[in-house]
């Protein structure tokens, strides 16, 4: 946990961790993570951690509270949003 503290408190360190997180997650290279993406994202994260799978409403308040530009697609900073704060919920 220390490592997962450290690495938030160091902002270029969580800023490559986050580009690796976009990148992977946007899978058709568009450059901007879609809702299928992200919900693609939830689920494998989801059963990674052994926790209950997202529903669809879920992972819609989840991409609608993301999407700060209404854009219907989530730009890095809106995704690095999301990373910190899972991140962050892993530390509680």
């Amino acid at each position: 946990m220390d490592d997962l503290r450290a690495l938030l408190n160091d902002e270029a360190k969580f800023n490559e961790v986050a580009l690796i997180a976009f990148q992977t997650t946007d899978t058709d290279n568009s450059g901007v993570v879609e809702r299928q993406e992200l919900e693609k994202a939830m689920k494998q994260i989801s059963e990674d951690i052994g926790i209950d799978v997202p529903s669809k409403e879920e992972v819609d308040e989840v991409f609608n509270a993301l999407d700060a530009d209404k854009s219907g697609k989530l730009d890095f900073s809106e995704f690095k949003f999301f990373v910190r704060r899972i991140f962050e919920a892993m530390l509680d």
